[in-house]
């Protein structure tokens, strides 16, 4: 079943990307998109994968694989219209804008995430390193306030308050939806 081969291979590569290898994370994310791509999955879960391939390219350094990627779980994520996966994929985000040199935007996405899931989620590792990154570059007070403005973000305004609207138009001038088929974002 390519859902179970899916599901072992994010384990898989969340204990690579947790042990700092990101080649094998990749790697194992890879085959876990791919595995998908043969079977029925709750898109939740497509929106899952994408997002942390997008925090292994951040890693990596490839900010435009990264920015892609997390495009990609954005929209997938909005249309499942669940709140702890669209708060999960904010956080993916968060680390962006982190790597991107705008910690601000780190902070407001990691307040955005709390406010579309309705509270805290520290079992999302990332969460603890992108606030004290963020925080130390902006001090206790510019984190605070950056953070509080992620509050208003909603499930219906996530995509547009990340910054990574997935309807937005391609630098080919064609919209994303063009290239999409139903349920299933652009590889």
């Amino acid at each position: 079943m390519p859902e179970v081969l899916a599901s072992i291979g994010y384990g898989a590569a969340t204990i690579a990307r947790a042990d700092g290898d990101l080649d094998a994370a990749r790697e194992h994310l890879d085959r876990a998109w791919n595995a998908l791509s043969h079977g029925v999955a709750a898109p939740q879960f497509r929106a899952m994968i994408a997002s942390t391939r997008g925090l292994v390219a951040t890693a990596e350094g490839d900010l435009a694989a990264a920015r892609e990627l997390q495009t990609q779980a954005v929209a997938i994520a909005a249309s499942a219209n669940d709140a702890p996966v669209l708060a999960l994929v904010l956080v993916g985000i968060a680390d962006l804008r982190l790597r991107e040199g705008d910690p601000a935007e780190a902070a407001r996405m990691l307040g955005a995430a709390v406010a579309v899931r309705g509270s805290d989620d520290r079992t999302v590792p990332d969460v603890e390193r992108i606030e004290r990154e963020a925080r130390a570059a902006l001090g206790d007070p510019g984190f605070d306030r950056a953070y509080a403005s992620g509050g208003s973000v909603t499930m219906a305004t996530a995509a547009a308050a990340a910054g990574l609207d997935p309807a937005a138009e391609r630098p080919d001038g064609q919209r994303r939806e063009d290239h999409e088929q139903a349920g299933r974002p652009e590889q």
